[in-house]
């Protein structure tokens, strides 16, 4: 198990934000680079590069093209203020190939996990000095056309020298601009007729979600469906709910450290045991607050000692709440470790957690290490040199990032759920794919699945997975494996309820 997950998926929240000024711990190489300033374009640039490929997959020859684009992007006075690039792949097939645009997350994280990791017919495997490129048995070209997408800020995608592209760094202003990559592509390579998926992993869901509002508001063209990995689409914060939604991931982890006793039970079926006591006894008693009896609290916290490893001493103390770094310090902590939060299964020894949270995080290296690879592969595979360094994470962005009054003001009001409501009514045959891993602290996989179910979103147009991972499935080749049988499945099935 590759046991570093890249923060280019990671919601930096409000809460990790404000622990950079705790302390004087250090802050990482790493964390550093990322928030070095942007590097701007001298001036704009149309540019189109086409490269042709070919590949085996299903053990038979597979030709397809790549297609770097560069598109201006305007400011509120039409003229462009940076440039936006895509990079895509399409095999022969025509419009009649349905078409997924895919982004991370961050806010501020470039498409290069989910496009060199996960679905791009290319993946980088290995580490440090053994990283290198393989073709990807894992892709997504074989069902769909892929465009991975670089928001501004990110990647290749960088503001004009002088202008002032800010207005691209809010949940809005970023959803209108991913959305008119979107529609420039597809009319510019003749496709508007083709099906169309938007895929988004962690605050990528959100934009997704916000895309749907953006597109529904300019009474364009809906997608026809939506895959959203390690959801972080708001509505399962504050007292009850946010420790509903994330017991079960909390259970999960303590299964997969054997810090409790499993009684025979899968990981799956552990954890919905645990969802079950979560949304049942665990809620209820949470609801009534300092008015639960002492027995009551004291029968609840023995059943959550049982599920999740921790004393029930701790969590009477806690009035039955388990925060996560609690949780994380405490599971392995008569050993001397602790656990990750991106992906609880990594752990690391507390004494050398000398940095400051949340990048103690011993399953997080802030995407470093693989800039260099990705700027090689576009250079020397796809012919496209980058003006500048390929920035996979900018959190510069994410410091800064603008949540808008009309998508609720802050990072704690957020609610997306609904636009994906909304569309579905608007788009009877839009279908929705939700996935998250068992051992996901940043975003717990229930979380999501809570908002959706709460907002009233058609159950029989949205499937929900989980799998044995943290919050990046593309870290394990078996739940890689899984994700991507999954997904052309839910492909097929979007083309032909068309």
């Amino acid at each position: 198990m590759r046991r570093l997950a890249p923060l280019a998926a990671l919601l930096l929240t409000p809460d990790a934000l404000h622990a950079q000024d705790e302390g004087n711990a250090p802050m990482s190489p790493a964390f550093l680079r990322a928030m070095e300033p942007m590097v701007p374009r001298d001036a704009t640039s149309p540019r189109v590069v086409t490269t042709r490929h070919r590949m085996t997959l299903g053990g038979k020859p597979f030709a397809y093209r790549a297609i770097v684009s560069e598109q201006p992007m305007p400011g509120a006075d039409g003229t462009p203020v940076a440039v936006g690039v895509s990079y895509a792949y399409v095999a022969e097939g025509g419009a009649k190939r349905p078409v997924l645009f895919v982004f991370n997350g961050g806010p501020g994280a470039s498409s290069s996990p989910l496009h060199m990791q996960a679905f791009g017919p290319r993946r980088m495997v290995g580490s440090g000095d053994a990283a290198h490129l393989e073709d990807n048995r894992f892709t997504l070209l074989d069902i769909a056309d892929l465009v991975f997408i670089d928001p501004v800020g990110t990647g290749a995608s960088m503001p004009i020298k002088g202008k002032d592209a800010s207005a691209y760094f809010g949940v809005g202003g970023d959803a209108r601009g991913v959305a008119s990559m979107i529609e420039r592509w597809l009319a510019t390579n003749g496709r508007t007729g083709s099906p169309v998926l938007l895929v988004g992993e962690s605050y990528g869901t959100a934009r997704a979600l916000a895309i749907l509002n953006e597109t529904m508001a300019a009474k364009k063209a809906l997608p026809d469906g939506v895959v959203l990995l390690s959801l972080a689409v708001g509505d399962s914060d504050g007292p009850v709910v946010s420790d509903v939604v994330l017991f079960p991931t909390l259970a999960a982890v303590a299964w997969y450290h054997a810090a409790i006793d499993r009684g025979g039970m899968t990981v799956a079926q552990y954890y919905d045991a645990a969802l079950h006591f979560a949304r049942t006894d665990y809620a209820a008693a949470l609801m009534q607050g300092p008015a639960l009896p002492m027995a009551e609290k004291r029968r609840v916290a023995a059943r959550m000692a049982a599920l999740t490893g921790i004393p029930a001493a701790t969590i009477e103390a806690k009035d039955l709440r388990l925060e996560r770094r609690d949780f994380m310090l405490g599971l392995l902590a008569a050993k001397g470790l602790r656990t990750g939060q991106l992906d609880g299964r990594a752990t690391r020894a507390i004494a050398e957690s000398k940095l400051r949270p949340p990048f103690d995080d011993p399953s997080m290296s802030l995407g470093s290490g693989t800039a260099t690879l990705i700027e090689q592969y576009l250079g020397q595979e796809l012919g496209y040199t980058v003006p500048g360094a390929y920035r996979s994470l900018n959190l510069g962005i994410n410091f800064k990032w603008s949540w808008d009054k009309e998508y609720g003001g802050s990072y704690r009001a957020m609610s997306f759920a609904p636009y994906l409501k909304a569309a579905m009514e608007a788009k009877p045959t839009l279908r929705m794919f939700a996935a998250g891993g068992y051992y996901d602290i940043t975003t717990p996989v229930y979380a999501g699945q809570f908002a959706v179910e709460q907002h009233g979103v058609p159950a029989d147009r949205v499937a929900f997975h989980r799998y044995a991972t943290g919050h990046s499935a593309f870290e394990d080749a078996d739940a890689l494996a899984a994700l991507s049988g999954d997904l052309h499945r839910f492909v097929a099935e979007v083309v032909a309820g068309r």
